[in-house]
């Protein structure tokens, strides 16, 4: 589902009286995207937490996460030849993935490339993004503005989610970078409905973007997306399909190479 700051806050609340582990590790390991949204929308989990009403204090849990953890496992997945830019990391399901986020709170490092430089790595050289400073994204965000493209955040992740990520990298948060493109937050942002050709039109995009069309890896990483495909295709492999994506999934004998190659 999208998540806005009035869902966010609903679901803590129903979560912390059903007496769930709302520490920042517990609620990680079973509803990452929860924690992330909330990182992204109230500036960190805790502010989240606190913002429906929850004594933080008493939903933490120990070990906290600290910069000499967070250090550690960036080194280690280097070492490892890992790929560590934040694309790549947000996917993981591990304690690497989970270190990424927990780097974006202000106690600690506020963004992962400063974690990645007290690592003693150079962000630049890690990044796939393009070169981006603010200037160029609000002139780019403008640009999709005029142009009629979406310009929201959802938008933006499904087209070109290299800008989406260097938007919340260089500005406080997306409205900011919207503002600072002389926007208006408040009418570029849109809850989709969705349509059959919108739809469509999403599941190229994705595809084009490099991303596995598997029906777990969609319904795991784009839940609006899946959720639409079920609404009006019946499942989401009828919507791809529909999209003209072929699928292949890979043989065991496939899998076996990938993890060879992998292990050289």
């Amino acid at each position: 589902m999208p998540w806005h700051k009035s869902s966010i806050l609903r679901e803590l609340a129903r979560l912390h009286k059903a007496g769930s582990d709302l520490s920042y590790n517990g609620l990680a390991k079973v509803h990452q995207a929860l924690v992330s949204a909330s990182a992204y929308h109230f500036g960190s989990y805790r502010r989240a937490v606190e913002s429906a009403g929850i004594d933080y204090a008493t939903v933490l849990r120990r070990p906290r996460w600290t910069r000499q953890a967070i250090v550690a496992l960036i080194k280690s997945g280097s070492r490892k030849g890992e790929k560590l830019h934040w694309s790549a990391v947000t996917r993981r399901r591990d304690e690497l993935g989970r270190a990424a986020f927990a780097s974006l709170q202000p106690r600690l490092f506020g963004q992962w490339d400063r974690a990645l430089k007290a690592a003693g790595l150079d962000a630049d050289d890690i990044s796939i993004y393009r070169r981006w400073n603010k200037i160029r994204i609000a002139r780019k965000l403008k640009q999709l503005s005029r142009e009629g493209q979406g310009a929201s955040s959802g938008a933006i992740q499904l087209s070109d989610p290299g800008l989406h990520a260097a938007a919340i990298r260089h500005f406080e948060n997306f409205d900011a970078a919207l503002r600072a493109a002389k926007l208006d937050p408040d009418k570029i942002r849109q809850r989709k409905r969705w349509t059959k050709p919108a739809l469509l039109s999403a599941i190229k995009s994705i595809s084009k973007n490099g991303r596995r069309m598997s029906d777990n890896q969609i319904r795991r990483n784009s839940p609006a997306i899946y959720g639409a495909s079920i609404r009006l295709f019946g499942s989401f492999v009828t919507a791809r399909a529909a999209a003209g994506i072929t699928f292949k999934r890979k043989s065991n004998r496939q899998d076996a190479k990938s993890a060879k190659k992998n292990a050289k």
